[in-house]
């Protein structure tokens, strides 16, 4: 082998390697989109579960130290029995399931004036409706997730109507991050 072909070779490797990278960034993306799309929807349908089967309420919230409902949604979730809704965890038995941080990218929440989820013993919502947003690393809405609670306790995704690889929040409007 002599050294033009060496340099040849590494020359069509880096060529294919730059065009290639990203479409690989945007696989990984929505990879993790998938993930934590698939995390969250499972998460709240076994919270649900929980209330419906106990007869009882549950609530889905990040616990703060006192643990009580904290407001960032980055740290681990966690769904907890809670039939006095004091949103507060005081005994060790009362927590069902925990979801952890995020590995990648952020969650941001929004409902009308609460930081926390609940449902009802009959698994209809008993909390303000909202919404849990996915945004990846890159904090553009490229590539985000939107997931919208209903008052029937039922969680979806939100579609991208128009192609843009922005899903629509529902009232039409494309998600920020």
């Amino acid at each position: 082998m002599t050294l033009i072909e060496l340099c040849v070779v590494v020359t069509l490797v880096t060529l294919v390697a730059s065009i290639a990278l990203p479409s690989l960034d945007n696989v990984r993306v929505n990879t993790q989109r998938r993930s934590e799309t698939h995390d969250l929807i499972s998460f709240f349908a076994f919270a649900r579960q929980e209330a419906v089967l106990r007869a009882e309420t549950m609530t889905i919230c990040p616990i703060n130290t006192n643990g009580r409902c904290g407001r960032d949604w980055n740290k681990p979730l966690v769904t907890f029995s809670d039939p006095h809704n004091t949103r507060k965890i005081t005994t060790p038995d009362q927590i069902l399931k925990t979801l952890p941080a995020p590995r990648n990218g952020y969650r941001k929440v929004a409902s009308l004036s609460r930081s926390y989820f609940q449902y009802r013993a009959n698994g209809t919502i008993l909390s303000d409706l909202g919404n849990i947003t996915w945004c990846p690393e890159h904090a553009q809405a490229v590539g985000s997730a939107h997931l919208i609670l209903n008052r029937g306790g039922r969680i979806r995704v939100a579609p991208d109507h128009d192609g843009d690889g922005i899903p629509e929040k529902a009232d039409g409007k494309p998600v920020e991050c």
